[in-house]
Parts: structure tokens; sequence; C-alpha cells
């Protein structure tokens, strides 16, 4: 295959490959698709169509008027077309433009009126037409199917199955999980592609079903309804051979790298079979994602650029001229929307593009094949000097976004508490009301109904599985099962994000597998444990489970082993980074699309947020809706991590950083005076103690870490502060951010509160305004852990969960060589 239609067939929809996850498949020429009786006279098909087996039996009256007027509409139909040009009948069906819409279904009934009804006659010409479509005289396209919905057409094609094909079929999809809908739907697209093609069922392959959903995605903007149930019914019936779902079929996976240079078209072949021979080198070093990266950055930034302003060029060794010129031309790039805006890449483009030259010189000297091409980089040292600016403007930018969204945070999880709860009353309220009837829901009144499409009276298991609401006075309905999911879910990834600080990709990794504890060896305390697999700095790490954070768990296991019989489903999340598919796993983060679980992808997760920002309607300052990135959740809890007390260090050990510099980055400082501070803290701290302490912390400071909380109990609850600091507060526990309460400690911090406001009274009626503001202090403190302690204990959630968390122990197991070690028994958390 040659470079230009690699490229065609790697363009797809977008400009840039990496940012592709599926497969694009192009509607096919329709020229060569005609069916086997194309040259066949009128009278010859005439007498052919009776010979369908699904004909109308000629043993009683009726059956032969059925069949006479089948072969007169069929007449109608083939004299129709015998007035347009082509040596077919497929040519003529193209030349008359049939397959447009059915406007033409009009001219021909006009033809031949001869006195009968207008339904009569209409009733008659669609039952010819639809068995020279069953006898593959002409084979109808996807757009006139998509409008003709003829459905005792589509059970006709389904009669011609192979015998126990179809019952095979909804026996499979049953068990799949699969309504009596989604199997209807799948059948349909199923008898489309028969129709289309003009092929039996045992004649279909799976090009078939990607050339429907291109069709699909061509004439509506989506797969036809159905694509996905015909795939997996068509596995199940052993017509595709295939064990990915059709989702997984069409990811491209890691594309070679010959494919993703040859994506830019670049006009001299030495420099390409150059580009791709280093690009080969530096592959098996970095991550998939980043060496996308770098191949578009060198094949489509650097040297496309060059080819494109200075035809014919096709030696690295570039005149200063042509440089200067690409260089001028880095500084901004067109937007999706056409707008000229400026990369603020630019400096990282630049170093990659000196690496690439400085690689060559060094490997010349081992290889004689980069002697060839070894010259001096067009990129200097200097060019780089600006970075730091770039840098600088990032971070603030980051530290800016931190500023504006951590005092909304308390807003958001209130908001987003406040809609699962909502949505979770309604579709109870609705579950308890019959079809068609009315019901008050906090003083709106609603009709709970059923969609037209789900009313197959036919179909035993015609009830949709998804309620729906019409509230009344609006004109929209509202599938009220889809609307809790979505909250309880954007309530669950809030919560996670914001307890965790892990990385989005991070979180859709999390399964029930990662959940462990510890028993603490000296008082038996159990302490969870979440593990976070490795992603981007491919390093395992522990965190310390909350109780706020293992009531959030405990919810979403409760909610998965509810919704399937007691288990957590096994699903396989899909790497949109590496472009690979993990192995099946018990994850957490998984919903049920229709009939399969999948685990959320990133932009899942992302909707989520802007959903339920959308709905609170927050503003920035100018006015603008706030926008929250699963990331800002990670530099919100580092912020608030260290300002609470938690050392540098320890902070970067939780995010997974492998240097403090990184997580420096993510503070955002709200004061002057807390910069100095801590500078200075930090100064003094470097002075008076030795530098072995600014290290990664050793196992056996981590696990004394780990062993430390029976010494944090203090009169309210359980402190949070490390493992050998002091506290910094002087013990005042109210005001700490650490403190994590006790719930059976509940009446003594109302006993507390009340004290403060009588305290804060009796200064002001004194006029001690000093003692006023520390007192006002530490009764906000006081109020918000109580108002903390209050949605943890009413908010819906299980206060007592069976996690199934193994248990592991310092001791050695007790069974005998050769034999399983006995399991602990699983830990309970509330």
């Amino acid at each position: 295959m040659s470079r230009r239609a690699n490229r065609v067939m790697l363009a797809g929809t977008g400009p840039t490959p990496e940012r592709r996850l599926f497969v694009a498949h192009d509607v096919k020429a329709d020229e060569k698709r005609v069916g086997p009786h194309e040259h066949l006279g009128r009278g010859d098909i005439l007498a052919l169509l009776p010979l369908s087996p699904v004909w109308p039996a000629q043993d009683y009256s009726n059956g032969r008027t059925l069949g006479r007027y089948r072969l007169i509409g069929a007449g109608q139909v083939l004299d129709w077309l015998l007035t347009h040009p082509g040596d077919g009948w497929q040519a003529r069906w193209r030349a008359a433009d049939a397959d447009r819409g059915k406007d033409w279904i009009e001219q021909v009934l006009d033809r031949t009126d001869n006195g009968h009804s207008y339904q009569a006659r209409r009733s008659v010409l669609l039952s010819g037409l639809n068995s020279m479509f069953i006898s593959r005289i002409v084979l109808p396209d996807y757009e006139f199917m998509r409008g003709y919905k003829a459905m005792a057409l589509f059970k006709d094609v389904q009669r011609m199955f192979p015998p126990g094909t179809l019952e095979q079929m909804r026996r499979h999809g049953s068990e799949l999980g699969m309504t009596g809908r989604h199997v209807d739907e799948g059948l349909r697209v199923i008898s489309k592609m028969i129709l289309y093609t003009g092929r039996y069922l045992d004649q279909l392959t799976a090009e078939d079903v990607f050339e429907a959903r291109a069709w699909g995605r061509r004439a509506i903007g989506y797969s036809y309804d159905g694509t996905h149930s015909a795939w997996d019914l068509m596995r199940g019936a052993g017509v595709i051979h295939s064990k990915d779902t059709l989702k997984d079929a069409l990811r491209h996976g890691q594309r070679p790298t010959a494919e993703l240079v040859d994506f830019y078209n670049l006009q001299s072949t030495p420099v390409r079979n150059l580009l791709v021979r280093y690009l080969e080198e530096r592959r098996p070093g970095v991550d998939y994602g980043t060496f996308v990266g770098l191949a578009r950055e060198l094949a489509g930034v650097f040297w496309a650029d060059i080819e494109a302003h200075h035809p014919g060029i096709d030696s690295l060794r570039l005149p200063d001229e042509v440089v200067d010129g690409w260089k001028q031309r880095l500084l901004t790039y067109v937007n999706k929307s056409g707008e000229v805006v400026e990369r603020r890449s630019r400096y990282d483009v630049m170093m990659r593009v000196r690496g690439f030259y400085l690689d060559i010189q060094e490997w010349a000297h081992e290889d004689p094949f980069w002697a060839q091409w070894a010259c001096p980089s067009p990129i200097r040292r200097g060019d780089g000097a600006g970075n730091f600016k770039v840098v600088a403007q990032v971070q603030a930018r980051m530290h800016q976004r931190v500023r504006e969204r951590l005092p909304h945070l308390g807003r958001l999880v209130e908001a987003a508490e406040r809609e699962r709860d909502e949505t979770a009353a309604l579709l109870a309220a609705a579950k308890a009301t019959a079809f068609d009837e009315y019901f008050e829901h906090e003083g709106t009144r609603y009709l709970r109904v059923m969609p037209a499409a789900h009313k197959v009276t036919s179909r035993p298991d015609h009830v949709t599985p998804h309620v729906y609401v019409h509230a009344e006075g609006s004109t929209k309905r509202i599938n009220q099962s889809m609307a809790e999911d979505e909250a309880f879910w954007a309530w669950a990834v809030i919560e996670t994000l914001r307890h965790t600080g892990v990385r989005v990709e991070e979180l859709t990794e999390i399964t029930h597998l990662a959940l462990v504890s510890y028993k603490l060896p000296d008082t038996g305390e159990i302490v969870p444990l979440l593990q976070i697999v490795p992603s981007k700095s491919n390093e395992e790490r522990l965190l310390l489970v909350s109780p706020e954070l293992a009531s959030v768990l405990a919810t979403i296991i409760k909610r998965l082993r509810d919704a399937n019989g007691g288990k957590i489903p096994l699903a396989a999340r899909y790497d949109d980074h590496e472009r690979v598919t993990g192995p099946v796993l018990p994850h957490l983060f998984q919903r049920r699309h229709y009939w399969q679980p999948q685990v959320m992808g990133q932009n899942t997760v992302s909707r989520l947020l802007r959903k339920t920002l959308a709905r609170m309607g927050l503003r920035d300052q100018a006015g603008n809706p706030m926008r929250y990135t699963p990331h800002d959740f990670r530099r919100m809890f580092a912020t608030e991590a260290v300002t609470g007390g938690l050392p540098v260090h320890i902070a970067a050990r939780i995010l997974g950083h492998k240097t403090l510099t990184t997580t420096q980055a993510y503070l955002a400082v709200f004061q002057d005076d807390l910069i100095r501070t801590y500078r200075g803290f930090l100064d003094r701290r470097r002075a008076e103690r030795p530098i072995e302490e600014y290290r990664e912390p050793t196992e056996q400071e981590w696990s004394d870490f780990q062993q430390h909380f029976e010494l944090r109990k203090v009169s309210l609850g359980t402190c949070g502060r490390p493992y050998g600091t002091p506290c910094k507060h002087e013990h005042a526990c109210i005001r700490c951010p650490v403190l994590q309460i006790d719930p059976r400690q509940r009446s003594r911090l109302i006993e507390i509160i009340q004290n403060l406001r009588e305290r804060v009274r009796e200064a002001r009626a004194n006029g001690w305004l000093g003692e006023v503001e520390g007192l006002q202090v530490s009764l906000d403190a006081a109020t918000a852990k109580l108002n903390s302690l209050s949605r943890t204990s009413t908010d819906g959630r299980p206060q007592l969960v069976d996690l199934g968390l193994p248990v592991f122990t310092d001791h050695a197991p007790t069974s005998a060589p050769g034999e399983e070690p006995n399991p602990a028994p699983d830990s309970t958390l509330s």
C-alpha cells in the first residue's frame, strides 16, 4: 500500500491520529452492488418471485389472492423502472434515485390509478416491492430502509434464517442481559444488512457490520440503534468469529511507526525513512502516548511544515532562513474553530527537534547509518531560554484555577449529594406508580409514561427497564433511571477524586481488589488501604482510606452488588493512552451500557463533572461558567493536605510524584504571608536538620507511619497528623483540618459549639474584638465539622457494609507446608 493510501486510510475524521480511538470505515461505492438477477427480463422475474420461501401458500384462497396482489405490485414497480436508463434492474433503481426517499412511490401510484382506493393500491404496490427485495431483484441501501420502516419485510427476512438460528440468537441475547427490545433492534439491523448486501445470513462478515455503522454515522451522526446488539447476536450464532464486542473490535490499538509517519504524506522518501527508523529506536523507551506525540511533532509540526513552505528539500542541514521561518510559524497554529491561537508548547517542540539532531550526532559514533545524517542542530541552546517564562505562566494559571475553585468545592459536593438524593427519590416514586398515571413529588405533578417504541405487546418482556416520567407543564420526557444513574456516579467521582487526589486514569483503574486492609499488630485495629496501580509514573502506591472515603467506596460496592446479584461484574478497561485493553477485573467505576458492563472512560468522567456544574450554574468572577477538570481535584487535594500540616515529602509520596519539585508546583497558596511563613519555615528546617531528612522515606519509616494510628487518639476522634510530627496547632483540635470526628462524640461537639457561641456573645458585649475573631474561627471550624458529620450519617450511605477486604498481618501463615494459607476473615468498615 502506498504512503498516500495509508494517509487516506488513517485520516478518518480528524487531523491527529493519536486522538482517534476507533477505526473509521467509509461507505463503499454503490456501483458494484447488484443482485443475482440483474439482467432477467420482466416475465422471468415475475415467474421467479413465487419461488421465495416466504411466498404465501397456494393451498387456500387467501394465499392465492395475496400472491396475485404481490405479482401485480411487483409488475407495477418493474414497469416504472423500465422507464429509466440502465443495463440492469439495480442500475435503473440508481438512475431513478429510488434510494433517496419514498416520493417515487406516489408517482407509481398515480400511473396505476385503476379506481381502487388509495390505501388498497398502496398496499398492493408495497407488497410487490417487498417481494422484489426478498428475491434480491434490487438491493435497497440503508438510507432508503431507514425511512421505509417495513417491519413485515424484516420479519420475512428473519424467517429465511437457517432453522433454529433465530431462536439461538434470542437465547444468546437473553444470556447477555439484552431486553427483548434490544434483540429486536439487532435483528432489524441484521435484516437490513441482508437486504443491502444481497447475501444470506451465513455469508455476512464483520465488515458488513462496520459498513452499516458507517452508514448510520454519516446519516444521523451515530450508528443505527441495534448495531451493537446485531454484532453480539451474530457472534452468538457463529456468523462472526470474534471474542470482542463491537466497540473493542473497532478500536485500532497501537499503530505501526510507518503508519504514524505516513499520515503526514512527507514528500522526501529519504527523510521519511530516517524518521521511521529514528522513531523505531525511541519507541521502546517511552509510553505510546508520548511516542505518538513525538511522531506528530517531528513528522508533522516540524518536517511536514518545512516541506510545505520549501518543496523539494531533502536534507536535515537547513539554511538559516528556512529555520527562522519555521520558528516564526511555530508561534501559532489554527485550532478546530479556525482561529489562530498561540502555541504554548512551542518550546517543547523545539527541544524535541533539538534532541532529534543531537541523538543522530551521538548515534553516528556507533552506527555508520546515522553518520550521513549528522549535522548541526538548527535549534540552539538559547532557543529554549524563554521556557522558564512559559513554565511560570502555566504554574500561575494552575494556581489561579485552584484559588478560584477550592472555595466552591464544598458547594459542589453539596450539590452533587443533593442531586443524587433528589433523583433517587423521584425514581423511587415513579417506580411505585403504574404506567400512564400521575403522582406528586416535591410539589410537582409527574406522569409515568412508556415510550411508544417499548409498547410491543407481542413480547412478554416489552416493559422497558428504564423509568420515564413527564413533568406536568413540560414538553420534555425524562429518562429518570438514566438521570439517577448519572447523578450517583457524578457524586461518586467527585467524592473519590477529592478524598484521594488520584489521576483520572487511576480513578478508572480502581478495582475491588485494590481495597486491602492492614491489622496493626499491637492494637488489632483494622486500617483500610487503597492500592493505586501504576499509571503515569509506573510506581505502585498505597493510600490510607479515610472514613469518608470508606463510606463512598462502600456505597459504590453496595450499588454494584445490588444491581448484579450480589457480585461485582467483571469488565475490561481500555487504556486511551496505551491503546490496549486490560484484563477483566471487578472495576468499581463501571456502568452498564445497555446489557454490557463497561468501565468509565476519561471522557465520561469529564462529562459527569460538566453536567453537575451546569445544573449548579456556578460561575467565576468574570461571570463565565466555571469548569472543573479531574486534575483540578488533584491540585486541590495537594493544596489542602500541605496547608493542613502534611509535610511536602509525604504528600509527594501520596500523590505518586518522583520529586518534591513536582509536588510544590501543585501547591496553590492564597496569601502572601503564607508564602513568606512557609519559606521561612523551610529555610530554618534545612539549617537546623541534617540533609538526610530530605529524601524518599525508607520502608521502615513508611511502616512506622502506617502503624502509628494508636497514637493519634484525641478527645473528639482521631488526629490525622503524620507520624512523628508535633501538633502545630497546640492541640486546638476544633480548628485542625486533620481531625477526624468520632460519631460518638457528636453530643460533646454540640456542647462545644453552644459554649463557643456564648463566649462570642460575651466577648462582643465586653468589646473584646481580638478574642471575638479567634472564637469565631473556632466556632466556624466546629460548625463545619458538625455539618460534615451530619452529612456522613444522613446522606443515605450504608453505615455498615462488608467490603470483602483481605486482612494482612505480620503473623506467618498457619497452614502446613504445601497447603494454601488460611485466609484471614474479611473486615467490616463503617
